[in-house]
């Protein structure tokens, strides 16, 4: 096989190795909110209600009934882009909307992150770890392809295309969560306090902390209810930008 065939066929895979990558990466926060209702609250105020549907490049919400406007166009979704992320004030899944069958799946998962199971706890301990040293992973990788790129026949035509090699890494790069704070490990399936930057006011939410990632905090069982209602459940999930765990809470 001579070196132009070896090229086009590495271009190919990689190009079709990138598509598959990041159809798979989604945010691990916003996947335990996925085929529910939700409310994305935005900086600016407005709202929008609908079962979400996470895409890789961002958020469908698809509404539960047509909504019109005063001209009597009919809206059927709407959809949040991922460059958008940043206007989000947070994701809400208020209890009271979730189906039967919705509201047995959470539980079912609330159980699981106050009481893990070994293999949880293990699989968590692992993919930490594998945090910690990705930076060793990637050195080591470069180091390889650089050796094989200069010993045979093929990973020299490889390396002739600097270009597609780097990009299929940075793609395997980022489908590993890059984010690992000790801090909040600690707190993994404990009751804490978030503070919420709402305007110009830093507003404190009880909740359980499930997970975080390098962009968002998710905490459930939070009461949402403003401060003049009664106790409003919800489970909730805020940009680390705008939200911060500061107590251990009961």
């Amino acid at each position: 096989m001579d070196t132009t065939t070896i090229t086009i066929i590495f271009i190919v895979l990689s190009a079709l190795l990138a598509v598959v990558l990041r159809k798979i990466k989604k945010d691990k926060c916003l996947k335990d909110f996925r085929d529910d209702i939700v409310t994305l609250e935005l900086l600016n105020g407005q709202q929008y209600k609908g079962e979400l549907n996470l895409k890789s490049s961002g958020l469908k919400f698809n509404y539960p009934e047509i909504i019109k406007d005063e001209k009597n166009l009919k809206f059927l979704s709407f959809l949040l882009y991922k460059n958008e992320y940043p206007d989000i004030q947070a994701v809400v899944r208020y209890h009271k909307d979730l189906t039967e069958e919705g509201k047995k799946l959470r539980e079912e998962d609330f159980k699981k992150t106050f009481h893990p199971s070994r293999w949880l706890r293990l699989r968590r301990s692992i993919l930490n770890f594998l945090k910690i040293i990705k930076d060793a992973v990637i050195e080591i990788i470069n180091l390889l392809t650089s050796h094989f790129s200069k010993t045979t026949p093929v990973g020299a035509a490889i390396s002739s295309n600097d270009r597609e090699v780097n990009k299929m890494k940075n793609e395997l790069y980022g489908l590993v969560e890059t984010s690992y704070e000790p801090l909040l490990e600690d707190y993994i399936g404990e009751r804490v306090i978030l503070e919420l930057k709402k305007g110009s006011e830093w507003v404190k939410y009880n909740g359980v902390l499930k997970d975080y990632t390098a962009e968002f905090i998710e905490l459930i069982d939070v009461d949402y209810a403003p401060e003049t209602s009664g106790r409003i459940d919800a489970d909730l999930i805020v940009l680390r930008k705008y939200g911060i765990v500061r107590n251990l809470s009961e």
